[in-house]
């Protein structure tokens, strides 16, 4: 997927060799979007059993897999005052399937497993946000070219539950919050008469915060059992094809693609005895695609 976002960045550096006698005028002011579909995640995250990393360098690791739901969205971009614009994006995912592997071990390096479970995850949901202004290089009937700048913020509450009737009280749940700056730039290119290609790539330095429940485990407490705190970015990728049915109306499809992932940080364990436990957190990883189609309003 590297080789996806590669060749993002190379088409928009290629669209910036356009000629700027193309013209720049500015056409519609408003654009409101729409859109549905379908995303999948894989996450995971995993914890040494000391400060330093070591005894062993992975104790446990936590993996959610094919995390699947529906997708909604909704964006505005706004030419408010000559070549500034503002940005505000919506996106939420319902989930409805995933599995989950829980391990732990007594090694380094994935050696000597001691324990492992595999449950599920039907429930839960991830929601983002973003707010930012930018300024519109080009934006005509052939060409755009618009970079952003501002903030975001994306949470995930994840689940972990048993479908096979074994733990039928099992419901452990991560909550994670992922927020700090971003950069974005968006482009299109026509193609064919009301057909265009868009595209956009973001990149996001974010701050990770994130606790979680084990349920059934009553040495812990709850229903903050343990937390992680960590810095690490993302970056985000998509392309669309844009139809104008009208001047004023189009529809599109496309497909995204987004890479998360965090730093070594801090796992703090919260025992019912009123201690915590302390050890390091090795990383956080994120990523998956969506596929949707929407619409665009105009005007």
């Amino acid at each position: 997927m590297n080789k996806l976002i590669q060749s993002i960045c190379f088409a928009f550096v290629l669209m910036g060799f356009i000629p700027l006698c193309k013209g720049q005028d500015i056409e519609q002011k408003t654009q409101l979007s729409f859109s549905a579909g379908k995303q999948q995640e894989n996450f995971n995250w995993s914890i040494a059993g000391n400060q330093n990393g070591q005894s062993p360098n992975i104790l446990s690791e936590l993996k959610w897999k094919d995390v699947s739901g529906t997708a909604y969205s909704a964006s505005l971009q706004w030419n408010f005052w000559h070549r500034f614009a503002v940005l505000g994006a919506y996106n939420r995912v319902d989930v409805h399937s995933g599995s989950v592997n829980d391990m732990d071990y007594g090694a380094d390096n994935r050696t000597q497993p001691v324990y492992t479970g595999n449950f599920s995850d039907n429930k839960g949901y991830t929601t983002s946000w973003l707010a930012g202004a930018g300024y519109i290089i080009f934006n005509n009937k052939l060409f755009s070219l618009i970079p952003y700048a501002g903030y975001s913020n994306s949470v995930q509450n994840l689940y972990i539950v048993d479908l096979s009737g074994q733990f039928p009280t099992l419901n452990s749940s991560y909550f994670t919050s992922w927020k700090g700056p971003f950069v974005k730039i968006t482009s299109s290119i026509k193609i064919w008469k009301g057909l265009k290609l868009a595209g956009d790539i973001t990149y996001t330095q974010a701050n990770y915060n994130a606790h979680g429940d084990w349920n059934l485990i009553q040495e812990f407490q709850h229903p903050i059992s343990y937390t992680h705190v960590a810095d690490g970015y993302g970056i985000d990728a998509s392309v669309r094809l844009i139809y104008n049915i009208t001047r004023n109306i189009a529809v599109y499809a496309g497909y995204g693609y987004y890479n998360w992932e965090t730093g070594d940080g801090t796992d703090q364990l919260y025992l019912s005895t009123g201690e915590v436990d302390k050890t390091r957190l090795n990383w956080v990883y994120r990523y998956g695609y969506q596929i949707k189609g929407g619409v665009i309003l105009s005007m």
